[in-house]
């Protein structure tokens, strides 16, 4: 009988040598290979990422700058309306009542507070422990006076042709409506456009509309008035300068202020925008400092018009824009 040694047999199909596997350099060189091709691949997808971030900030900041210029042009030729034929008694003569236009320079509002107690230089002290941009940002105060409408005989339904910055329509009523926009400090501790107007009942109530809006700079185009002055001589309806808002206060005469302010012809507003941290490309970006109302215009008079911005790695733009007033 002829007997096979064990280790002769070979089994069908297998192999005569023996697997010896991966040796120790073979398995590192391929872990390093994986691991190249996986780091390539999250750098990829982060480029991807930060690239649709910025865009979907840009897009948006485009879309809050469109909406505010819409808006505060919507509202500001509204000033001075008066529908002579509509409300059924006399025109209550300019001297008499309050201003269609009015400011403040580098002013604060509380939520849901009456604005007649506004006053100049009231943000710094208003802001109590915030010291970031969010709320010292200079930003100043805008009031629009107009008078609403009905559709018939009772004063008191609007017919939704005039609308305060809430987007609710006006009536007639027996005094001026009035919308103010202003910057507020949100409780995300975002600077937000904000509006305040008077509802139904005569309360006064806030209503945020737009965040991110970082500062608000306004001047304004006046017919024949000298700075600090009372004003004098005639009018032609064509602004000729633009001033502040602090420029047109005559110390110790009320009067002589609010006929300057019924001189207002036209605003230029510049606005600031900002998006979410981390939007912008260059996350290592510097310290910025912007010309809210433009380049142009000189801020040696008004250090409250540039603002100085943080190194936060935000997307940041500006805006400038001009309204004529219809109703002067």
């Amino acid at each position: 009988m002829i007997r096979l040694h064990p280790a002769t047999i070979a089994l069908p199909g297998a192999s005569a040598r023996h697997q010896t596997g991966l040796t120790l350099v073979e398995l590192m060189v391929a872990l390093v290979i994986g691991l190249v091709v996986a780091a390539a691949a999250v750098a990829a997808l982060l480029v991807a990422r930060n690239g649709f971030t910025t865009v979907d900030s840009t897009a948006q900041l485009r879309e809050n700058a469109r909406f505010t210029s819409d808006l505060i042009q919507r509202l500001a030729v509204q000033a001075g309306f008066e529908d002579v034929a509509g409300r059924g008694f006399s025109v209550v003569p300019p001297n008499e009542k309050p201003p269609a236009i009015q400011g403040f320079d580098d002013a604060i509002l509380a939520a849901d507070t009456d604005p007649s107690g506004l006053t100049d230089g009231s943000r710094s002290s208003g802001c109590g422990g915030v010291t970031d941009t969010s709320c010292l940002n200079g930003s100043d105060i805008l009031l629009v006076r107009f008078w609403g409408t009905s559709p018939g005989a009772d004063p008191s339904v609007a017919d939704g042709s005039m609308i305060n910055c809430a987007g609710i329509g006006e009536p007639e009523g027996t005094e001026l409506a009035t919308s103010v926009f202003h910057i507020i400090r949100s409780a995300a501790g975002e600077p937000t456009l904000a509006c305040t107007y008077r509802d139904t009942s005569g309360a006064w109530k806030t209503m945020a509309l737009v965040p991110g809006v970082e500062a608000m700079q306004v001047l304004y185009g006046v017919d024949n008035v000298v700075p600090g002055t009372a004003p004098s001589g005639t009018t032609d309806s064509v602004p000729d300068r633009y001033l502040r808002a602090s420029q047109l206060v005559v110390s110790g005469d009320s009067a002589a202020t609010l006929a300057n302010w019924r001189r207002v012809r036209s605003l230029r507003i510049g606005l600031l925008f900002r998006g979410p941290v981390g939007a912008a490309q260059d996350r290592a970006a510097t310290a910025a400092t912007y010309n809210v109302l433009g380049d142009g215009f000189s801020v040696s008079a008004d250090t409250k018009s540039q603002l100085s911005v943080p190194a936060d790695g935000r997307m940041r733009q500006a805006m400038v824009f001009n309204v004529h007033l219809r109703n002067p």
